[in-house]
């Protein structure tokens, strides 16, 4: 869509990607071969690099987001996969680490895609999972329309709303065994939304 090719556009979405790349850098091991989960533009992964200039992050994502340009990709610690809708195209223990910005609630079923997650994570590796988690039922709507909205402004980006309230997240943290090392939170500019802020260690 036409809105995400303007220049305020892109402007302020490396904005976000400025703030997420500030407060997620210190929770990342300078070195790690990184799964940028639902990568979207690429452009918090070419922040994660100005601060840790020693990783190497492989986006995965189902299209090629419009503003995910060859010049992105011409950074030869930068890769791009097109990866399908049933799983992770990745083999088990495959990665130091994953990240998954505000992508869980996209996908077909949050549960099953953090197994996936911990599946292609090497044993004490970690995941990194910025998500809008609702707290209550208007809370739910407000983020889930606000959302909607936002993602209908770029081309092709399929957008199913599957959040998931806080305290079910920490359940399932619990299930798949996966022990919380930080909890944060951060409200990147300009929507100022609350993203709650896990790091998650498989063991």
């Amino acid at each position: 869509m036409f809105i995400a090719n303007l220049p305020i556009y892109k402007k302020l979405t490396q904005q976000r990607s400025i703030t997420f790349a500030q407060y997620l850098a210190p929770l990342i091991p300078n070195g790690s071969h990184l799964l940028d989960f639902g990568c979207g533009n690429m452009y918090t992964a070419r922040q994660l690099l100005n601060h840790l200039p020693n990783l190497k992050i492989t986006g995965f994502d189902i299209i090629r987001d419009q503003n995910l340009s060859d010049e992105i990709l011409s950074d030869k610690r930068l890769a791009f996969q097109l990866s399908g809708e049933k799983g992770i195209d990745a083999l088990e223990n495959s990665f130091d680490g994953a990240i998954a910005l505000a992508t869980l609630h996209h996908t077909p079923d949050p549960e099953y895609f953090l197994s996936e997650l911990k599946r292609v994570v090497k044993p004490g590796g970690f995941i990194i999972l910025v998500e809008e988690m609702a707290i209550n039922l208007l809370d739910k709507v407000y983020i889930s329309v606000e959302d909607w909205l936002l993602n209908k402004m770029k081309e092709g980006v399929p957008v199913p709303l599957n959040f998931r309230y806080h305290k079910q997240y920490l359940e399932e943290f619990r299930k798949q065994g996966l022990k919380i090392e930080f909890h944060g939170s951060v409200r990147p500019f300009p929507t100022m939304m609350h993203h709650y802020v896990y790091k998650l260690v498989k063991e």
